[in-house]
């Protein structure tokens, strides 16, 4: 199935209407699918963020890369995660925080990058975010310089290996904000478990690469 794709079939789907919290609710945990139903209203009060999905190709093979949250950065310390950030007053617009936080981050030049479209804007409850998502393009296999302070790990996984539905599982997942644990799916690939608002992100991705 990764074979098929191509940037501009990448970006042609992302230009259709989005599945959103559809896909979303398949990866949320029992408390999360609650909070979903609930998002409206507190989305209005919530700080604006932007993360992107970056893609780039590899011996014809599509990678995505993701980065391992440094462990004390709060309260997302150590998680899996698309690399961004929070939105600053002197930010164009939230693209610009994206770029802006990549390059930060883990040293991806905003040049390097091409942005294909957007997912679905999401409330993460936890931080009091409104995430918006971007999916991004890179002509090559890029040159990493890790800010250690914020990302401990960068990942590059094979987009095809998400294809596969073994490799979702569900266990309990500490919640460091609120002390507590959480049961929730998640996909076990690459070496990685991501769960969360990052696996939800992915899974809306997936599915708008499938229809």
């Amino acid at each position: 199935m990764n074979a098929k794709f191509t940037k501009e079939i990448i970006a042609q789907k992302l230009a259709e209407k989005l599945p959103g919290k559809i896909s979303h609710q398949r990866m949320a945990s029992v408390s999360r699918s609650v909070e979903l139903q609930q998002a409206a209203e507190a989305e209005a009060y919530a700080k604006k963020s932007a993360v992107m999905l970056l893609l780039f190709q590899e011996n014809d093979e599509w990678k995505v890369i993701f980065i391992r949250r440094s462990f004390y950065v709060g309260i997302h310390a150590g998680q899996i995660a698309f690399p961004g950030g929070r939105y600053e007053d002197f930010d164009l617009d939230l693209a610009h925080t994206a770029l802006r936080e990549i390059n930060e981050e883990i040293g991806i030049a905003a040049d390097k990058i091409e942005i294909l479209g957007r997912l679905t804007d999401m409330f993460v409850p936890a931080s009091n975010f409104v995430i918006t998502i971007f999916v991004g393009y890179l002509s090559q296999k890029p040159n990493y310089k890790l800010d250690e302070r914020e990302v401990a790990d960068v990942f590059e996984i094979s987009l095809a290996n998400f294809f596969d539905d073994a490799i979702i599982h569900e266990k309990d997942f500490l919640v460091p904000s609120a002390q507590t644990a959480v049961r929730a799916p998640y996909y076990q690939v690459g070496g990685i478990e991501l769960w969360g608002a990052s696996a939800m992100v992915m899974t809306e991705f997936l599915d708008i690469l499938k229809r």
